[in-house]
């Protein structure tokens, strides 16, 4: 797997956080730069301990134990992984499309309500983290490159969206799944050619 497609996938991860820190953004009357910062460490921290702990479900003895004998299988099982949840994300944000959004101002931050955001946005990243585990992409590398584009994803987030309103939404989250979908195409593409 590329890096190219690792930070794609990462990238299309994290736009779901970025609508959710862009909805934030939008209603706050000013950035209280500590608790802005606390949000956006619980948001990274969840994307990167839930890639983890997918990442981890696959040394289950018997998972791993198949993954060695059979590689390829599990690498188009990857692939399949990605594909799913770029559609899963795709379609996630086009049925939100029919609740609409009011802003109003709200300018205290409800961490039990963040980490709830927090735990929702990262279950993409807790099955990408099998992905990731089944193309045998180093652990550290990729929760690394998790949590660092959640962060910018969250900083900048919550700075469009207090300049520019949660109006957006949705298209990021539907720009995140497109994203998602492509790693996961390239990922199956590549598997096709070595298979022939």
């Amino acid at each position: 797997m590329g890096i190219w497609q690792t930070n794609l996938i990462a990238i299309g991860l994290s736009l779901d956080v970025f609508a959710y820190c862009l909805y934030k953004g939008a209603m706050v009357s000013e950035i209280n730069k500590k608790e802005f910062l606390k949000m956006v460490l619980i948001f990274t921290g969840f994307q990167a301990g839930m890639l983890i702990i997918g990442n981890l479900i696959t040394w289950i003895p018997v998972i791993h134990k198949s993954y060695e004998s059979a590689n390829r299988i599990w690498v188009f099982i990857a692939a399949l992984v990605f594909f799913g949840l770029g559609t899963m994300m795709i379609v996630k944000s086009f049925t939100k499309r029919h609740h609409r959004i009011e802003e109003q101002k709200e300018d205290t931050y409800d961490y039990r309500v963040i980490v709830i955001w927090a735990l929702i946005t990262s279950l993409d990243a807790l099955i990408a983290g099998i992905g990731f585990s089944f193309l045998g992409l180093q652990l550290i590398v990729a929760a690394v490159v998790v949590a660092i584009i959640t962060a910018v994803c969250a900083i900048l987030g919550v700075l469009f969206g207090y300049r520019l309103g949660c109006g957006p939404m949705n298209k990021f989250v539907t720009v995140g799944g497109c994203l998602v979908l492509i790693g996961g195409v390239t990922i199956l593409a590549n598997y096709l050619k070595t298979t022939h």
